[in-house]
């Protein structure tokens, strides 16, 4: 068996279908700080873990050279299922909790990640252990210490070892063809780190290496602290950031993370103001959600034109939207069927991306034979063509849909608009935000 990190023609050939097939999971797709990635290196990749198998394909999309991956070990029972890992370039990684036998196995994994390393590949590991559809940490694992700390232990003499913290921020963890951002964090240099602690037992360094992980990490991310307040706090997040829209996505996340901060502010010096204030925000949050409002339409300076103008725009897509339902029935309807079917929602994404991998290529190849059997060539080609965004149209323009229906009740809530404008009112007083 070829080492994980040797090339493979059969994976080279896919890697293109599979990277398209990603990007276009998103409606828009943003990277930022690549300038922080080191070239004098090992590299050792550290994003959070919020979108299931999502995060690992955007990841290895992001670079276009070979990237190997580690996942968690229960996943690697039956044979046949760790051979197509190998395969995908994933090793397992074993936690505690898997049991101590289990444990001593990755002293053999972390050979296999030093060797990856030491030949230039990237490795990519979630220091999380697992996801989590929330805007926070969970505690990191020693996974990516110990990996770190035996490559520099192996060569770090010859080249330092580096730790990048990730962020990936989604538009939408459960919708399908939402938007992702990608951002690289200044390196830790680990070989750098372990000199300046200067100790015989390199394992007096996890905590404060793993430490400093953390809060780069969170740097990157639209970062809540985990508590009982978070939904209070997201939820107010939201509705403030409506007002203030930034084609962005950095942008959008900066805004986000710059009311969080006066958030975490106001809830030091007045903590029980405050705590009305989330508590309302809380209740107007689930209260939208209850109607299936989207929180996008409040705040909006001219709610009437502007819902005018999405009706015009939906009713001159529709005849282009109808041509996207039919050519991609078999994708769509088995996409809707699978969803039924996840008890955790935020395998929507993964769902989204497997059925256009497995299916796509040869619903739009049968499409093309099939007009070019009915059709002049000229006309067959220009059919051919417009099947093949159909699928991500499709779902485009029901989010379109949602979004117009949802402004349109928005507006006939009088409720719901009076209540927004009074947590908007104090918000205004309390963090000093301005609509």
């Amino acid at each position: 068996m070829k080492a994980i990190y040797e090339k493979d023609g059969l994976y080279s050939s896919l890697r293109p279908v599979v990277d398209w097939c990603c990007r276009h999971s998103y409606r828009r797709f943003e990277m930022h700080g690549e300038e922080n990635l080191p070239e004098d290196g090992a590299l050792i990749l550290a994003p959070n873990h919020t979108n299931t198998l999502m995060d690992a394909l955007v990841m290895l999309r992001a670079y276009k050279g070979p990237t190997v991956f580690g996942a968690r070990a229960d996943i690697f029972k039956k044979p046949a299922i760790a051979r197509i890992m190998h395969f995908l370039r994933i090793l397992p990684m074993v936690r505690q909790r898997d049991g101590l036998r289990n444990v001593l196995k990755n002293h053999e994994n972390t050979e296999t990640i030093v060797s990856t390393l030491e030949h230039g590949v990237r490795f990519c590991i979630f220091p999380e252990g697992k996801h989590r559809t929330m805007h926070s940490l969970l505690p990191l694992g020693k996974g990516v210490l110990r990996a770190a700390l035996a490559a520099n232990a192996k060569f770090g003499h010859v080249k330092p070892v580096y730790i990048v913290p990730v962020g990936i921020e989604y538009g939408d963890w459960f919708r399908y063809r939402s938007t992702c951002m990608i951002t690289y964090g200044e390196p830790i240099n680990v070989t750098q780190f372990v000199k300046e602690f200067d100790v015989q037992n390199e394992a007096q360094v996890f905590e404060p290496l793993k430490k400093e992980l953390a809060s780069r990490m969170s740097g990157l991310i639209t970062y809540i602290s985990d508590d009982e307040n978070y939904d209070g706090k997201w939820a107010l997040v939201r509705i403030l950031s409506c007002p203030q829209r930034t084609r962005s996505l950095y942008g959008r996340m900066a805004l986000n993370k710059g009311i969080i901060s006066r958030i975490e502010n106001a809830c030091g010096q007045h903590p029980e103001e405050m705590a009305v204030l989330l508590c309302q925000a809380g209740r107007f949050s689930t209260e939208m959600k209850r109607k299936k409002l989207s929180h996008w339409s409040a705040g909006k300076k001219n709610p009437a034109g502007n819902a005018l103008l999405k009706g015009l725009a939906a009713f001159a897509m529709l005849p282009y939207f109808i041509f996207c339902a039919i050519a991609s029935l078999p994708l769509w309807a088995t996409f809707m069927a699978l969803k039924k079917k996840l008890k955790d929602k935020a395998f929507r994404n993964t769902a989204g991306f497997g059925v256009k991998l497995a299916m796509g290529p040869i619903v739009f190849a049968l499409w093309a034979v099939l007009a070019l059997c009915l059709l002049e060539w000229p006309l067959a080609l220009a059919l051919s063509v417009l099947t093949i965004p159909s699928y991500s149209f499709f779902h485009d323009y029901i989010e379109f849909m949602r979004r117009w229906i949802s402004d349109l009740r928005f507006m006939s809530d009088r409720k719901l608009k009076e209540e927004y404008c009074r947590i908007c009112s104090r918000a205004e007083e309390m963090l000093g935000i301005t609509r």
